[in-house]
């Protein structure tokens, strides 16, 4: 066997092993893989909820169902000082309704599309007083403009999980 061919051959073999361990290591069993962020909008007040939580929720006081998911964000060099909320994330009540539908009977959410999820998945600002569908204009600025520069180490942010 030639030189090249045992280099190509020792690629492969790495390629497999780095795939092998980032299925046995990396697939997010951690404990901070099985919580996101959600936002209580009458106590203005961030918690984490379990992973599988749907918004909206019952929230952690205040009134019911005011539970909203938040995308946090952080410059990945600066650590939890730096993290902040990016935008609040819901869903219609007609989601929310065969969404819970699904998980009860165990049975898929029928004619579910990207285009029907992004018309039913509702955003806004932490600060704003109004949501918007993720498919309109308002929501996909929203959704694509949260990117912002950390001004000490200059590194883009990234979301983040509690």
């Amino acid at each position: 066997m030639d030189r090249k061919k045992t280099v190509q051959i020792g690629i492969i073999i790495l390629a497999v092993a780095g795939a092998a361990a980032f299925f046995v290591f990396g697939r997010g069993d951690s404990e901070a893989a099985k919580y996101q962020y959600f936002y209580d909008l009458s106590e203005k007040r961030l918690y984490r909820a379990p992973r599988a939580g749907f918004a909206p929720e019952a929230g952690v006081g205040g009134a019911p169902g005011d539970g909203v998911e938040a995308v946090v964000v952080g410059c990945p060099d600066c650590g939890t000082k730096s993290l902040r909320i990016a935008y609040l994330k819901t869903h219609t009540p007609e989601y929310k309704q065969k969404h819970d539908a699904a998980v009860r009977t165990g049975v898929p959410i029928e004619g579910l599309t990207r285009p029907w999820i992004a018309d039913h998945t509702l955003v806004r600002l932490v600060d704003g007083d109004k949501w918007y569908p993720a498919s309109s204009e308002g929501g996909t600025h929203i959704v694509s403009e949260w990117r912002r520069r950390c001004p000490t180490h200059g590194t883009t942010e990234k979301p983040v999980q509690p």
